[in-house]
């Protein structure tokens, strides 16, 4: 059987006050992933993005894949040993709010 959910938002006063500070991001870390899947503290993944010219042909490119093991999602431990290597590198906690790619915190 289908759940109903709803969300009550009147009176809308009660959403007054003072709002989370919102600002500009800026990127304080970052971390790859190298051919083998092991983890590296800097940039070497990454890559520009070219749309492709269409038509194209999908088949191009399959002889050369490389089926990698998924069974482990290591993505939030990169993104967790980059921050902490990042507050190491700075002697102190980082006061952070978290932005990253969709998906990701729901593991959290």
């Amino acid at each position: 059987m289908a759940q109903h959910h709803s969300f009550e938002f009147e009176p809308v006063s009660r959403f007054g006050g003072t709002s989370a500070a919102i600002r500009r991001p800026r990127e304080i870390t970052h971390f790859s992933y190298d051919d083998d899947h092991k983890f590296r503290l800097d940039a070497s993944s990454l890559r520009y993005y070219y749309p492709p010219t269409l038509p194209c042909d999908l088949n191009r490119g399959f002889e050369t894949f490389r089926q990698l093991d998924d069974a482990a999602d290591d993505h939030l431990d990169g993104l967790l040993e980059s921050i902490i290597a990042y507050e190491k590198e700075k002697g102190a906690k980082t006061e952070i709010d978290i932005i990253t790619w969709r998906g990701m915190m729901t593991k959290v």
